[in-house]
């Protein structure tokens, strides 16, 4: 007996794409972020063959794979619920990566009902919260990062759109959530 695929279009999958991120975005704007959501872009791109989905922090853009959801469009919500999390951590000042506050938005993604893709989306790592925060002089975008660096970077968006390196920073004003409480960077 032949197995029945069903391949989904990139018009579907947009489709399916905004209504999930509009379904989830209460979860993210009630936890202490003014942030601005509507700006946030959704793409599908058939050149992610490592990745399923990633959130581009600088432009405020989630890239997905075509070609996975096209088969597997069961497993979208999970996938945009994970980069949401990532947007919302940098958008509200904190570092966005797989650290103890990225997994704990994650929990309640538990709440929703959807699919999870355990063969995908599980991340045995625990990043620790980067304690060094540098920021473009120019645009504004951040650098969470473990150690203080002992070397100029640029950033490379102001660059690609300017022409110009524009230097980051260390900000010593900022503060990053180290050790389950709310610390000054170093």
């Amino acid at each position: 007996m032949k197995s029945l695929t069903i391949t989904f279009e990139k018009e579907d999958l947009e489709l399916l794409a905004d209504y999930f991120f509009e379904l989830f975005s209460p979860r993210f704007s009630n936890s202490g972020s003014d942030n601005n959501r509507q700006a946030t872009t959704i793409e599908f791109s058939n050149k992610m063959k490592n990745k399923v989905g990633l959130a581009i922090l600088f432009e405020n853009k989630i890239r997905l794979s075509l070609s996975y959801f096209a088969n597997a469009p069961q497993l979208l919500p999970y996938t945009i619920f994970h980069e949401m999390t990532h947007l919302w951590l940098y958008q509200s000042g904190f570092d966005p990566g797989h650290t103890k506050r990225f997994y704990q938005k994650m929990l309640e993604f538990e709440q929703t009902g959807y699919q999870i893709d355990p063969e995908v989306h599980v991340h045995t790592r625990l990043a620790a919260e980067g304690g060094y925060v540098y920021i473009c002089s120019n645009c504004e975008n951040r650098w969470h990062l473990k150690e203080e660096l002992r070397h100029n970077i640029y950033c490379a968006l102001c660059y690609r759109k300017n022409g110009v390196e524009y230097y980051a920073t260390l900000n010593p004003d900022f503060y990053a959530y180290i050790d389950g409480k709310l610390d000054k960077c170093s």
